[in-house]
């Protein structure tokens, strides 16, 4: 019995560490994968910023196709493969979700291509403030959705979150209407507010996904490796013939044309930009194409390890990120006026203040699933 009862606390003790190792190991994960997504998230960001508004790629639906082109070629060997179990089980979920797929495809070429084409022509720091409000448009929808209301403190960060992000909208405008009281051109003006009004339609845009993905797929759930696979393609066929259409010529033109792109054209005078080798933004292209792979296989690794809702509160940490690397880097944020500051710490600690709450409910939920158990 002695040596029973001996053999049962070794027994113990190595399932004990077994316990202890695996969750050191998951910890361990979960850190590289927040640092990760924190980095390719700011990089990605900070890459489209620079190709598009500062290295003069100024062709943003063209380079959404072409991050959509490299992922659905990367993908392809993975979803194809007869060796994995993806290949296999096309013919049969297909069928069930085609209608949702390209309702949801639809959706994410506006959001896409909007988002990219306000980093044309605003900052990226402005562009992540007013995004930060994609919880507040979520919300609504929801209520006339789904029925849900926001709990109290949920509703005061929304209102915050709200409340900021118009405050840095209104001072935007302001600022480039005034011009620091020299005043400004046309141009200036219709580029500032062409930007805002962009970033506002691809926020609203991505809200409304969020909001109605899953009344689309009607209960089917795909994990989102296959969803991302599926998706592309329908964004890449609604994106190729508005990008030949509204770009095609003006690429054409400035990259294989004898002359560089007409200046006097309307697109020019809204877009010029010194010149940049054809080299080095190839290189920048193929950098972002690279880097948006990358990151979307991490943050589908991220939800899978943690939830949905953490990477909502890493969301607080990379908008902060954001804003001191555009700073740094593009020199942004040094002509904001008051009303402009004063908006993103508002927004800022309203989409904190949201999180903490939003992170309260699921630890809630989860407690009373457990309980029922």
């Amino acid at each position: 019995m002695a040596s029973e009862t001996t053999l049962d606390k070794i027994t113990s003790s190595g399932s004990s560490s077994n316990t202890n190792a695996g969750m050191v190991n998951h910890q361990m994960k979960t850190f590289v994968l927040v640092l990760l997504y924190l980095g390719l998230n700011s990089s990605l960001n900070l890459l489209n910023r620079y190709t598009l508004g500062h290295a003069g790629f100024s062709f943003p639906i063209l380079l959404t196709v072409a991050h959509l082109s490299f992922s659905v070629i990367c993908l392809s060997p993975i979803m194809l493969s007869p060796k994995l179990s993806y290949a296999s089980s096309h013919q049969e979920i297909l069928p069930r979700v085609k209608n949702a797929v390209v309702k949801i495809g639809l959706f994410m070429s506006l959001n896409i291509a909007m988002n990219n084409a306000s980093l044309v022509s605003m900052p990226l720091s402005l562009n992540q403030v007013i995004r930060a409000s994609i919880p507040v448009v979520c919300a609504v929808c929801a209520m006339f959705v789904e029925g849900r209301v926001p709990g109290g403190i949920e509703s005061i960060g929304l209102l915050f979150v709200a409340g900021g992000v118009m405050f840095c909208i209104s001072g935007s405008y302001a600022a480039a209407s005034s011009g620091g009281g020299g005043g400004v051109s046309s141009k200036e003006k219709e580029r500032t507010l062409s930007g805002l009004l962009y970033c506002v339609t691809a926020t609203i845009s991505n809200a409304l996904m969020m909001t109605f993905s899953g009344k689309i797929m009607g209960g089917e759930k795909l994990d989102a490796l296959r969803l991302t696979f599926y998706t592309a393609p329908v964004t890449l066929c609604a994106l190729l013939p508005v990008a030949l259409l509204l770009e095609g010529d003006r690429f054409v033109n400035k990259y294989f044309g004898s002359n560089s792109f007409d200046v006097q054209s309307r697109e020019a005078l809204m877009y010029g930009d010194e010149y940049v080798s054809p080299i080095k933004v190839l290189t920048l292209v193929l950098l972002g194409c690279l880097n948006a792979v990358s990151y979307n296989f991490v943050h589908f690794a991220l939800v899978g390890a943690t939830s949905a809702v953490t990477t909502t509160v890493l969301g607080n940490i990379k908008v902060a990120l954001l804003i001191l690397c555009s700073r740094v880097l593009f020199g942004e944020t040094k002509d904001w006026s008051v009303s402009m500051v004063f908006g993103a710490f508002v927004a800022l600690a309203g989409f904190g203040l949201y999180s903490f709450a939003r992170v309260k409910v699921s630890h809630q939920q989860m407690n009373t699933h457990s309980a029922k158990k």
